[in-house]
């Protein structure tokens, strides 16, 4: 018995030394956020003051020492998340991780082919490659001289990270702009769909804009496994779902605070870490505050003493495949105007970790590359496939810095002229009391054509005449109604002589915006609090009296008919309490695969309903028709309308909620369906790691298109994997009064307090305080770092 005591306790004993090393090892990982550093990276004193939240508010006496401590804050906090976007846009994912993703690099490597991040990053003006090079310092600094191992992910991957450089951050912006791209998928899907089911009714599941709904400007064939490899690169960068985003603001004379107030919170892929980074920089010529891309050192949403701007998804369709006409007797040759021309071949290798390099050539044309190498493109014999984007000859971060230190919206507006992609709907406002919008995008002038599915490339007839003048892009300045609004809805009228794109999102967040704004005569702080809080859906206003009016001609269990009342007494809110949301988007998901899956075939139909946007849209443009072919089962003799849809799918639903969440309908709440986690990107994989790393599970409200988003995928209820990435509200008379938050927090370190110190307040619809003042800077201090040039 003693000797079993014996070994029980070495055994506890070990275990307990195991974990206690592990422990410290992790906690060794921490970066340290106060004490004097002495370094010859700087010219003067830099003062480094953390808040209660972690966020760095950087005093320097020169923009280039701030930019150097941004760097190395940034490096402290999210080394790993930089190093996975460079790598993500560069292509060397697989060097780390392994043969999976060698899809994923080719892809990234065959986009960016056309220009090298080196030759963007060259191209920059003296201020904004400054900032690059004094970024990159910073992080370098850090990479070099940190105390302790690197954050843990380093070590599970088994690498170091490389030296930052300037071009580096053109890479970032560069996979933001792919990111946040919408043409790329969506075109081929719809190649893909005319090639299933004619060119007829493709047309009706691809629908630009619902009829009759608001625009911003108020009116006075094709490979599935292309498409597959863009879902896989999303997965792993962790912003699967693309980008959308609400803003508005309104006027001194619509504020109750009698200057204006603007609110800004982009919808991205969730994630541990969030996208976003946060910091504060004051020196001389600047004291600005916002949200960061790790990777780059300057604020892209947030404001200064005197301005401050939002932004939301153009949707800009700001990219056109091309159907190239191959040599035979040459592979690198193809067609144009009768003539062959070469293609400009550049070989790449990919290293792979654990097995050889993989060697491949990209292909360039006239219209961009050729990205058959990247997945077989299933076309006619004798062609190929290549891709224009605007990314190839207009990505630039040069507006940045002219936003950071803008003094009124005239300066705003001046910076719009040098951006242009990704296109952003810009929403701005200065405390002199102005307020204006632009669509700030590269729109390609297109004759003859829409651009909407892959043309011939060789007959000189789908050329891009330019672009779009920056005068002539859609813009408001202090409009009339005193107030602005975008939710990548359609901006302007069908008079509009320039295509801008082919699929907006659902319009329903900007209908409710509209009728939260126009409800009340004064807004405040509170009020815009209350705006990107809501979870009132006007798709089930719009929806409910049809599906009523079908469902109350029809025999129903007592199941069924407790799930029928809790639709008719519904208010239309999608609160996690609730159980009518659970009945109304059970139904809606039912209707969507009742509609489409038959004639589009299983994998066609995943593919589809990827963009939800897409499906709901061409399902409230068919609803609108009345009827339509979509709504007609293949496979029986009668024709089918939608009260048939409606039926068979709230019958399906009722099922299915039966056996996923019990048959007592009370039990049927929203949250116990719809839930949030904010994985890491090992979390997914490993549920150990997930335990530790993952930030949730939560019951969420919300649905795909309130103005508080929580978006689910059709292909994998009910998870919310999309959101709101950060929420700004900035009250241009007394910044002390505005808010931010986050989802998670600023570091991407899962030992740190500040890794997830925001999840709450977020998930709450609270906020933390915006500040640009010092006393209130000092006020919430916790850390303190002295940087001394030496």
């Amino acid at each position: 018995m003693r000797v079993l005591k014996w070994i029980f306790g070495v055994l506890l004993g070990l275990i307990i030394v195991i974990f206690a090393g592990v422990y410290a090892y992790l906690r060794a990982t921490l970066p340290d956020y106060n004490g004097e550093i002495t370094l010859a990276g700087i010219k003067a004193p830099v003062e480094i003051i953390r808040d209660s939240y972690g966020m760095p508010h950087i005093y320097a006496k020169t923009d280039e020492d701030a930019y150097f401590a941004v760097g190395y804050c940034m490096a402290q906090d999210r080394l790993f998340h930089m190093d996975l976007a460079r790598r993500l846009a560069k292509g060397r994912l697989a060097e780390i991780i392994g043969k999976d993703l060698v899809s994923v690099d080719k892809f990234f490597r065959t986009i960016t082919a056309g220009k090298s991040f080196e030759d963007i990053a060259a191209e920059y003006p003296p201020e904004t490659l400054a900032a690059t090079e004094a970024y990159a310092a910073g992080v370098n600094f850090f990479i070099t001289h940190h105390k302790g191992p690197l954050p843990i992910e380093f070590t599970m991957l088994g690498y170091q990270p490389d030296p930052w450089q300037p071009s580096d951050s053109a890479a970032v912006h560069y996979y933001m702009a792919w990111d946040l791209h919408s043409a790329l998928s969506i075109e081929m899907l719809y190649a893909a769909v005319i090639a299933k089911v004619g060119p007829q009714m493709a047309k009706d599941i691809f629908t630009d804009y619902p009829d009759g709904y608001p625009t911003i400007i108020p009116a006075e064939s094709a490979s599935l496994d292309f498409l597959k490899s863009l879902v896989l690169a999303r997965e792993v960068s962790g912003t699967e779902g693309g980008g959308a985003s609400n803003s508005w603001v309104v006027t001194g004379k619509k504020s109750a605070t009698g200057m204006p107030i603007l609110a800004n919170d982009p919808h991205l892929g969730h994630g541990a870490p969030g996208i976003w980074y946060e910091a504060h920089l004051v020196t001389p010529s600047m004291n600005v505050s916002g949200s960061i891309l790790p990777g780059v050192p300057l604020v892209v949403i947030g404001a200064n003493e005197h301005t401050a701007w939002g932004w939301t998804n153009v949707m800009a369709d700001d990219a056109d495949f091309y159907i190239e006409k191959i040599n035979p007797a040459d592979p690198n040759q193809y067609e144009f105007k009768g003539r062959w021309e070469d293609m400009k071949v550049k070989a790449e290798i990919i290293k792979v970790k654990g097995v050889e390099d993989v060697k491949f050539s990209v292909r360039l044309t006239r219209h961009g590359p050729i990205i058959n190498d990247v997945k077989k493109f299933e076309g006619p014999e004798g062609t190929a496939l290549s891709m224009r984007w605007t990314a190839y000859e207009m990505l630039s971060v040069i507006p940045f810095y002219h936003l950071n230190t803008a003094k009124s919206i005239d300066d705003i507006e001046k910076a719009v002229e040098h951006f242009k992609c990704p296109g952003q709907n810009w929403v701005y406002a200065d405390d002199r009391g102005n307020i204006g919008y632009w669509a700030a995008v590269g729109l390609p002038i297109r004759d003859g054509f829409s651009g909407a599915v892959p043309v011939p490339g060789w007959d000189g007839k789908h050329e891009w005449q330019g672009y779009v003048p920056t005068p002539e892009q859609p813009h408001l300045r202090n409009p009339e109604r005193e107030w602005i609004a975008t939710a990548n809805n359609k901006h302007v009228g069908d008079e509009y002589p320039y295509t801008i794109s082919h699929y907006y999102a659902m319009p329903d967040r900007f209908v409710r915006i509209e009728e939260m704004i126009t409800a009340k005569a004064k807004l405040s702080v509170k009020d815009f609090e209350a705006m990107q809080a809501d979870f009132y859906m006007v798709l089930a206003k719009e929806w409910i009296p049809m599906m009523l009016t079908s469902l109350s001609e029809l025999e129903l269990s007592e199941t069924e008919k407790k799930a029928f009342s809790s639709l008719r007494n519904w208010d239309f809110v999608a609160g996690a309490e609730d159980i009518a949301p659970t009945v109304f988007h059970a139904t809606i998901n039912e209707m969507v695969k009742n509609t489409f899956i038959k004639r589009l075939g299983e994998e066609l139909y995943g593919q589809y309903i990827n963009n939800s946007y897409v499906a709901f849209n061409a399902m409230r443009n068919l609803i609108a028709q009345g009827q339509s072919p979509w709504f007609d089962d293949p496979d029986t003799p009668d024709v089918e309308g939608i009260k048939d849809i409606i039926a068979k799918s709230f019958s399906a639903a009722i099922v299915y909620l039966n056996q996923k969440m019990g048959s007592t309908v009370d039990d049927w709440k929203w949250g116990k369906l719809h839930t949030l986690t904010l994985y890491h990107r090992f979390g997914k994989s490993s549920s150990l790691m997930g335990y530790f790393m993952n930030i949730g599970p939560f019951p969420m409200g919300g649905s795909i298109a309130t103005v508080n988003p929580q978006q689910y995928k059709l292909t994998n209820p009910w998870e919310a994997y999309h959101g709101a990435s950060l929420r700004y509200i900035i009250d241009l008379a007394d910044m002390k009064n505005s808010r931010r938050v986050i989802p998670a927090g600023i570091s991407g370190n899962f030992m740190s307090p500040h890794y997830d110190d925001q999840a709450e307040l977020w998930r709450k619809g609270q906020y933390r305080p915006f500040v640009l003042d010092r006393k209130s800077v000092e006020e919430d201090a916790r850390y303190t770092l002295k940087m001394m040039p030496g």
